[in-house]
């Protein structure tokens, strides 16, 4: 048996790198929670530790980071190594002077495996960031084949102006095998859990860990409500675990798998 965990998590939209590490620090305590329970893969939030709502390229370059050696990158490796546990988080990631909504996987001596970038952009990721072009790559783990996804890219819906390999084909991953999927979102209100997230694990078979942020975000005069939250587990069959779940709160949701 595996224990996935999910830490469902509010951040203080960041305006400098000094609230990155404020946020971070703020998700100790979850941590300690994931690797009491054992956990051998936690995932964290879309943005998790930037927050979402950027008005323009210049606000979140000021929060961006290189994919292996930022401030969040190296918080998340070095916890992998502390906890013996597949860490997967969204972040900025300024790549060759672009800015993208990522997400990345550290393993647990500290490399890091994965990154990829959101396709699907959707909201403010339209004011700063690029969309990516490729599917997440999919990683061999002890625990099965794992990748990593970003919010919206959870539906088939791909923009008209973007590239897509086997399009043809309407899961995401191209008709790949593929065990266990880590969804970073910031999914908003709406009934729960999503028939997206569900029909999501039917299409590709898979099971899904969703780690979701809740609560209002503002940025001067503009506020965005992201609702209650709402983290899971889906398991191919759709047995949805929801161990832990407390809306409108950050929590760890937790389940043992396999």
């Amino acid at each position: 048996m595996n224990v996935f965990a999910a830490i469902q998590y509010k951040p203080r939209l960041a305006s400098c790198r000094a609230d990155v590490t404020d946020n971070l620090r703020h998700c100790e305590g979850l941590l300690q929670v994931a690797g009491s329970q054992g956990a051998s893969l936690i995932v964290f939030p879309e943005l998790c530790m930037t927050g979402y709502s950027f008005m323009n390229p210049e606000e979140a370059f000021k929060v961006a980071e290189p994919a292996i050696d930022g401030v969040t990158a190296r918080f998340m490796r070095r916890t992998a190594v502390e906890l013996k546990a597949y860490m997967v988080w969204g972040f900025v990631e300024l790549k060759d002077g672009r800015l993208y909504n990522s997400v990345s996987v550290a393993a647990p001596n500290g490399s890091i495996i994965l990154t990829s970038q959101k396709i699907n952009l959707w909201g403010n990721d339209f004011l700063w960031a690029k969309p990516g072009i490729d599917p997440p790559p999919i990683i061999q783990t002890e625990f099965g084949l794992l990748s990593a996804i970003i919010c919206r890219d959870v539906r088939d819906k791909i923009p008209a102006n973007i590239p897509r390999i086997a399009a043809k084909d309407p899961h995401f991953f191209d008709g790949r095998k593929v065990d266990v999927v880590a969804m970073c979102v910031n999914w908003g209100k709406g009934g729960f859990p999503s028939t997206s997230w569900m029909d999501f694990v039917a299409d590709n078979k898979c099971t899904a860990v969703i780690a979701n942020r809740w609560g209002d975000e503002k940025n001067q005069t503009f506020t965005q409500d992201f609702g209650h939250g709402g983290s899971a587990i889906v398991e191919p069959d759709w047995t949805v675990h929801t161990g832990g779940l407390r809306f409108n709160e950050d929590c760890v949701v937790s389940a043992a798998i396999g």
